[in-house]
Formats: structure tokens, sequence, C-alpha cells
């Protein structure tokens, strides 16, 4: 049997529901779905509270799944640290043409007190800045699949080693994984916008 009949097999055997499984290994019921409908891997932290409240070793989960696991997790790994490098350049340079453009074309428009500068910088920063929070939501998607929260499991995935044992205090990120990236977003959208003022106010 496969991990994702597995994990079917054992939940319905204890009697659990999606939703009971998921509170009781600290994951959301969607992350469930996806394992037991084959969309992703348990990461190693899970796998051992499953086996845990299974009562059955971890190599009877995984059986025949081990290589499809690893070349997963190493796929998302590497995903992970060039989306990490795309957002950081998208970022960079949404701010560098903003204030390249604001400082050196400093034509007057007739409205406020706006030059073309300010409004070429505008049009590039935008598109830019949501390149890069494209690749900030790319890379919680891969966090939420894998059910990594606190920096250090991020940082052991993208380097392929072990998860580290999941700490206390962390229990709503993974509970409820989509409220926490919706957290996220409107915290980046409000520091953009923070970033963008600052930005006008200095070449201003």
């Amino acid at each position: 049997m496969e991990l994702a009949q597995q994990i079917r097999h054992w939940r319905t055997e204890r009697g659990l529901r999606q939703d009971e499984l998921a509170e009781a290994i600290f994951v959301s019921r969607q992350t469930v779905s996806n394992w037991e409908n084959d969309k992703t891997y348990p990461d190693v932290q899970s796998l051992v509270l499953l086996s845990q409240l299974f009562n059955v070793s971890i190599d009877e989960l995984i059986q025949g799944d081990v290589a499809v696991m690893r070349r997963t997790m190493e796929e998302d790994s590497r995903k992970m640290r060039w989306l990490s490098t795309a957002m950081v350049i998208f970022l960079l340079l949404a701010v560098a043409f903003f204030i390249g453009l604001a400082a050196a074309w400093r034509d007057p428009l007739s409205v406020g007190n706006l030059t073309k500068g300010d409004v070429a910088g505008t049009v590039v920063f935008l598109p830019l800045y949501g390149l890069a929070m494209a690749c900030a939501l790319w890379i919680e998607r891969i966090k939420c699949q894998h059910n990594l929260v606190t920096y250090r499991e991020i940082m052991a995935f993208a380097n392929g080693e072990p998860a580290p044992d999941a700490p206390e205090g962390h229990a709503f990120a993974r509970n409820h994984q989509g409220a926490s990236i919706l957290i996220k977003v409107v915290f980046s959208a409000a520091i953009g916008a923070v970033c963008g003022l600052g930005i006008y106010k200095l070449v201003g």
C-alpha cells in the first residue's frame, strides 16, 4: 500500500475523521486531505506523530514511498531557495527603479506635487513588488505542504536536513495555515505601502 492509502487505512481503522486526525498531529484538515489524495507527503515530524497515533512503525507507514518522498522534498527545497532569491531580486529592483526614476526625471506634472519620475517609478515599482509577493506566496504554499512553521524547520528543510522537534507555541500557524498566510499577506502589503510612502518622502 502507498503512504496515501496507509494514512487513510489507519485513520479509518482508528475511527478518526480527517479534522480529528489533523487536530491530533497539529496540521490542517486540508493537509490531511492532501496526504490521503497523494498530492503531498508528510514531513518527518508528521510521520513520527502519525506512527505514534496509529501505533505502527514508520516503516509500515512509508513502505515503498521513501524515494518518492525524498525526491519531492529535494525538489521543493530547491524551489524554495530559487523563489527566495527571486523575491529579494524583485524587491531590490522595485526600490532601485522607483528611486532612480523619481530622482532622474524631475519634470513636474500638472496634478499635485508629483513629477513624471514619481509616476514612472510607481508604474515600475508595483508590478515588481507584485512579483516579489507572488514568490512569497509560493514559498508559503510550499511551507504549508511540508508543515513548516518555525525558522529552524524552514532552514533544515531548505538544506535537506532532518526536521527538528516541533516546538510548542505554534499551534495556530499549524492548525490554521490559510488564516496564517492571509495575515502574512496583509502584513506584507502594509509593509509595502509604508516602504513606498517612505521612498516617496525620501525622493520627494
